[in-house]
C-alpha cells in the first residue's frame, strides 16, 4: 500500500513537472519578447536588405533606403556570431512588414548636449546650417576631433556641372540607370544603350549621382567622413599596430613573397573592387561602415556567401555596398572583381601638375623585408604619406584579396611588373588598363622604375602619390577624386570610379580602433558656394530612360518644321472641312509607351495634339502638334504618307504641301496663298475624306 501511494505522489509530481514545463515553453516566448525594449533606428546605408532571418542565407523580405525609420523589436545572433537586428517597419500603405538587417546599417539616436564652445567653433569655421546636425553628432560621438571647413569658394553648381563632363567621372555598366549619363556622347538614343568608357564595363556617370558623391554632407558619419581625414604622414599617430588592425583578413596581412596574389586576371575598375565577404550593405556612402574597396558589387540583390566575387550587402533597393567584412551592392549591379580599372584623368605623354616626377628627396631604402605591413610603412616614411593611406589604396585597386591583376606578376608580356597603386592605368587602344599600367611600370626612369618588385611598386607608387597630389593640396581622398582645390580644377584626378573617395575612405577607417578614435583627428571639409538646403539625395530610378520617338507624322498632311525626334513641336494647317486627323508615332525604344497618337477630332480653330512618350524608368517627353484649322487650308491628300521617322524626318513630297510664300506656319496663321497638301514616303492605313469624314 505504501508503495502504490508513493508511486501516486511520484506520478502526481511528474505530471506537475510536465504541466510546468509545457508553461513554460508556452510562455517563456512571450517573457523574452517582453523583455526586449524596442527602439527607434533608421538605416545607416544608402541602401538596405531586410531578410526573413539572421543572416545572408535568408531570402530577402523588402529593401530600404538611406535614412528610412524602423523600429528594432529584437535582436538574434547569426551563424556566424555576427549580431543581426528584428526590425519593424511601415509601408507607404501603412502595412507593416519585419524582417532582419545587420546591426551594422542601422543607426540609434546620438544625444547632444548642447556645446557652446563648439557651437562658437563651428561659426568660426563658416559652417553652413546644413552641415552642422550631422558635425554635432560626431562630436557627441568623438569630443576631441577636429572639423576645418575647407571653403572652395566654388559655385556648388558650376562644380557640379565640370564633374559631369561625359567621361570625367565613370559608374559600372550594371548600375541602376539613374546613375547613367543620358548627355550627348554618353547614351546611345538609337539602340538604348550606354557607350563604355575606360574598356565596356564603366560608363559616364549622370549629374544626379555626381551631386550624390560630391556632397559633403552625405558622408558626415564616423566611418565615410575619414574621406576627409588628410593624408600627410605623422610619425606619432600613424603606427605598424595601427596598420595590422587595418589589414587584418586582407592579402597585405601576410607577404609579399611572389609578388601577392597568385590568382590571375583579376584587373581593377576606376575605383576599384573584390569581396570582403560576410553581410548585406549598400553602396560606398553615407552609413556604410568600413568595407568599401575590394568588395564584390553583385549586379542582383541577392544573398551573399562572402566569398570573393559573391556577396550582397544587407542593403537594398536601388543600390549596393560594404562594411567591415561584408560586400556591397551599388544600385542595381556593380563593381566585380575582374574589370578595367585605374584611371588617371590623363592619357600617355601628359605631364603632370605639381613637383618634378623625379624624385626630389633623394635615393630611397628598401625595407629589406617581404611583409607587406613593414614595406608599407617603410614607403609612407619616405614618401611622406600616411602608410593608412598607401593600404587603403592598394585594397582599392587590387582588392582585399589581393586578386587585382596589376600584382600577380604573371600577366602575359608583362611578366615580373607590379603596379600596385594602378598608377597609369587605363584601357589605351588595343592594351587594356591592366597591361597599360605595367608597360608603364616596366618602364625605366622616376619613381624607382621599372617596378619589378612588389616592395619597388608600392614605395615607388608611394613617393609618385606624395608628390604629385599630397604635396600639391590633393591630401585627402576627396580631394584626390574631386580636385576642387588650386590651379587645375577638376583635372588632375586620381581615378574616375565616382564611388573611389568613399570606398577608400571606408576601408581608411578601418584603421582606426575605438581608443585611437578618441584622439584629436583633423578632418577637412570642402564647403561650396549657393549649395542647396538639404543634402543631394542618392538617385534610385531604374530603367532604361528613352523617352524619344522614332516617327511622328499625320496621315494625309504635313507638318513643319520637319521630323526630328529632337524637335518637340510641330505646326499644322488645315481646312476647317476636316474634323479630324489621324496622327501616327512610335518610340525608338520597345519598352517605352506611347500616348495621344491615333484618329483624333477637331475643333475649330487651334488644336494642340500632345503625343507623351513614356519611358521605361517613368520618365515622360512629351512632343506637341499645334493644329490650326484655317480657310483654305490643305486638305488630305493621298498622295501624303506618314513620316518614316529617323533623327530628322524625311522631306516632302510631290505635291509641294508645305504652306505658301510668306505664311506663318504656326497657331493663328495668315491663309495661305496656296492650298493643296504635300507628302512623305509611308503613313497610316486610316484615310481622311475631304469632307473631314473617315
Amino acid at each position: 500500500m505504501r508503495r502504490y501511494k508513493k508511486a501516486r505522489k511520484m506520478a502526481a509530481l511528474l505530471a506537475s513537472v510536465l504541466v510546468i514545463d509545457s508553461l513554460v515553453g508556452y510562455v517563456s516566448p512571450h517573457i523574452e519578447s517582453m523583455a526586449y525594449m524596442e527602439r527607434s533606428a533608421t538605416v545607416n546605408a544608402s541602401s538596405l536588405n531586410v531578410r526573413s532571418g539572421p543572416g545572408t542565407t535568408y531570402s530577402i523580405v523588402t529593401k530600404l533606403t538611406s535614412g528610412a525609420a524602423v523600429t528594432v523589436i529584437d535582436e538574434k545572433t547569426a551563424s556566424d556570431g555576427a549580431l543581426w537586428y528584428q526590425i519593424r517597419v511601415k509601408g507607404s500603405g501603412g502595412t507593416e512588414t519585419t524582417g532582419y538587417v545587420s546591426k551594422s546599417y542601422l543607426k540609434f539616436p546620438v544625444s547632444y548636449t548642447s556645446d557652446a564652445d563648439f557651437e562658437a567653433y563651428l561659426n568660426s569655421e563658416r559652417f553652413p546650417e546644413s552641415y552642422k546636425v550631422r558635425l554635432r553628432e560626431l562630436h557627441a560621438q568623438y569630443p576631441k576631433w577636429v572639423f576645418r571647413a575647407q571653403h572652395t569658394n566654388l559655385d556648388w553648381n558650376t562644380a557640379v556641372k565640370e564633374e559631369s563632363q561625359v567621361g570625367r567621372n565613370l559608374v559600372h555598366t550594371n548600375s541602376m540607370s539613374s546613375w547613367k549619363s543620358i548627355a550627348d556622347g554618353a547614351f546611345n538614343w538609337d539602340s538604348s544603350t550606354w557607350p563604355g568608357f575606360d574598356g565596356s564595363s564603366w560608363v559616364a556617370a549622370s549629374e544626379d549621382i555626381v551631386k550624390y558623391y560630391m556632397d559633403p554632407r552625405n558622408f558626415l558619419d564616423e566611418t565615410n567622413v575619414f574621406q576627409f581625414l588628410t593624408h600627410t604622414y605623422d610619425s606619432n599617430s600613424h603606427t605598424v599596430e595601427g596598420l595590422q588592425t587595418m589589414v587584418k583578413g586582407s592579402f597585405l596581412a601576410g607577404t609579399a613573397a611572389g609578388g601577392g596574389s597568385s590568382s590571375p586576371g583579376g584587373s581593377s575598375s576606376p575605383g576599384g573592387s573584390g569581396s570582403s565577404g560576410g553581410g548585406d550593405s549598400s553602396s560606398y556612402g553615407p552609413g556604410v561602415s568600413g568595407g568599401g574597396p575590394g568588395v564584390n558589387l553583385p549586379s542582383n540583390g541577392g544573398s551573399s556567401s562572402g566569398s570573393s566575387g559573391s556577396g550582397t550587402v544587407e542593403s537594398a533597393a536601388p543600390s549596393k555596398g560594404s562594411t567591415p567584412g561584408v560586400s556591397q551592392e551599388s544600385p542595381h549591379a556593380s563593381i566585380t572583381p575582374n574589370t578595367p580599372r585605374v584611371l588617371m584623368e590623363y592619357g600617355p605623354g601628359v605631364s603632370l601638375t605639381g613637383p618634378s616626377a623625379d624624385n626630389s628627396s633623394g635615393s630611397v631604402t628598401p625595407s629589406g623585408s617581404t611583409n607587406y605591413v613593414d614595406i608599407i610603412m617603410n614607403a609612407g616614411t619616405q614618401s611622406g604619406v600616411n602608410p593608412y593611406v598607401l593600404a587603403a589604396m592598394i585594397i582599392q585597386e587590387q582588392s582585399s584579396s589581393g586578386t587585382g591583376g596589376s600584382i600577380t606578376g604573371t600577366e602575359a608580356g608583362y611578366e615580373g611588373y607590379y603596379n600596385f597603386f594602378n598608377i597609369e592605368a587605363y584601357q589605351s587602344g588595343s592594351m587594356s588598363a591592366v597591361q597599360r599600367g605595367l608597360w608603364w611600370a616596366s618602364q625605366s626612369g622616376s619613381y624607382e622604375r621599372p617596378w619589378n618588385s612588389p616592395e619597388k611598386s608600392i614605395l615607388g607608387g608611394a613617393l609618385y602619390y606624395g608628390n604629385n597630389y599630397v604635396k600639391v593640396g590633393q591630401d585627402t581622398f576627396y580631394l584626390k577624386k574631386f580636385n576642387v582645390q588650386g590651379n587645375n580644377l577638376y583635372k588632375h584626378q586620381y581615378m574616375t570610379n565616382i564611388q573611389g573617395a568613399a570606398s577608400e575612405g571606408a576601408v581608411y577607417a578601418k584603421a582606426y580602433n575605438d581608443e585611437m578614435k578618441q584622439t584629436a583627428l583633423e578632418f577637412k571639409i570642402p564647403v561650396y558656394n549657393n549649395m542647396p538646403d538639404n543634402a543631394c539625395s542618392q538617385p534610385t530610378t531604374d530603367g532604361n530612360p528613352n523617352n524619344k520617338l522614332s516617327n511622328l507624322s499625320v496621315d494625309g498632311f504635313v507638318m513643319t518644321p520637319t521630323y526630328n525626334r529632337d524637335t518637340l513641336e510641330y505646326n499644322l494647317i488645315v481646312d476647317p472641312s476636316v474634323s479630324s486627323i489621324t496622327v501616327n508615332a512610335s518610340a525608338i525604344d520597345g519598352k517605352a509607351t506611347v500616348n495621344g497618337s491615333g484618329t483624333i477630332q477637331l475643333q475649330s480653330g487651334a488644336n494642340d495634339v500632345r503625343i507623351a512618350v513614356t519611358a521605361q524608368n517613368g520618365s515622360v517627353r512629351e512632343y506637341v502638334v499645334h493644329v490650326v484649322r484655317q480657310d483654305n487650308g490643305p486638305t488630305y491628300s493621298s498622295s501624303v504618307g506618314g513620316s518614316t521617322g529617323g533623327s530628322s524626318g524625311s522631306s516632302a513630297g510631290p505635291g509641294g504641301g508645305e504652306v505658301g510664300p510668306g505664311v506663318s506656319s504656326g497657331p493663328g496663321v495668315s491663309d495661305p496663298s496656296s492650298g493643296g497638301s504635300a507628302g512623305t514616303p509611308g503613313g497610316s492605313n486610316i484615310s481622311i475624306a475631304p469632307d473631314g469624314s473617315n
